[in-house]
């Protein structure tokens, strides 16, 4: 049935898409992992209660197993990518008088990084005052030949510790993804670690559209992290096809 190979076809993509092995999806979601290989041949039906149990543990809501997006191939291009030096692939600023953290993720990190990355962000945050901190996040640059990708499951682990942390901290979140996939992620992430009260996930091709919502939701006036995507974006806008 074309409608099994579709789905079989979806999950396999996520899961690759999402950096784990047919073996760790089948133990996320407590299923044998020949069953799984069977799902992503096309060759066997499902209970809704497996399309849940997989759902979960692609860390995705249910509606979105259903949806496409095209993702770009991982592999090969996060391995070249990590050979460029951290402060490339991670931008950061602190804006004392309005209370703000920003960075900027233009580039993968590996376990190690993302674990050197929360620590900066844990001794930004020591600087501000408690319960008024703002963070703006922008993982908009995070592609490959025109397509994005989203962290390693290890990666979002240490985010969610870090948002734990940091929730008692924190006034308002606003984090500008680079497809519905990552913004349904961070959704069910700020779930888990406290955050979705005042964390707002936004997902839009529209640059300046997306950057002026964020500077409304955070009440600042403006921030050097997306006056640098504005100008990537215009000088992209007139490369010729």
């Amino acid at each position: 049935m074309e409608i099994l190979k579709d789905f079989g076809k979806r999950v396999k993509e996520l899961r690759l898409k999402a950096g784990i092995t047919q073996e760790s999806l089948a133990i996320r979601a407590e299923l044998d992992r020949s069953y799984v290989g069977a799902i992503e041949r096309g060759v066997k039906n499902l209970s809704l209660l497996n399309i849940e149990k997989l759902a979960n543990a692609l860390d995705v809501d249910l509606p979105y197993l259903f949806e496409h997006d095209s993702f770009a191939p991982r592999s090969a291009f996060l391995k070249k990518e990590l050979k460029k030096p951290l402060e490339a692939r991670f931008i950061y600023e602190v804006n004392r008088e309005e209370q703000v953290i920003a960075w900027r993720v233009a580039g993968p990190l590996s376990e190690y990084e993302a674990r050197k990355v929360a620590e900066k962000i844990r001794s930004m945050a020591l600087l501000l005052r408690r319960g008024e901190i703002k963070l703006l996040i922008d993982n908009r640059s995070m592609m490959a030949d025109g397509q994005p990708f989203v962290f390693a499951p290890e990666v979002y682990d240490i985010w969610e510790e870090l948002q734990a942390w940091l929730c008692p901290r924190l006034k308002q979140v606003v984090v500008l993804c680079n497809s519905t996939f990552m913004k349904n992620q961070l959704d069910r992430l700020a779930k888990r670690s406290g955050i979705a009260g005042f964390s707002k996930h936004i997902y839009s091709e529209e640059v300046e559209k997306s950057n002026a919502k964020a500077l409304m939701l955070l009440g600042i006036s403006q921030s050097q992290i997306l006056i640098t995507a504005s100008a990537e974006a215009k000088r992209e806008s007139r490369v010729p096809v």
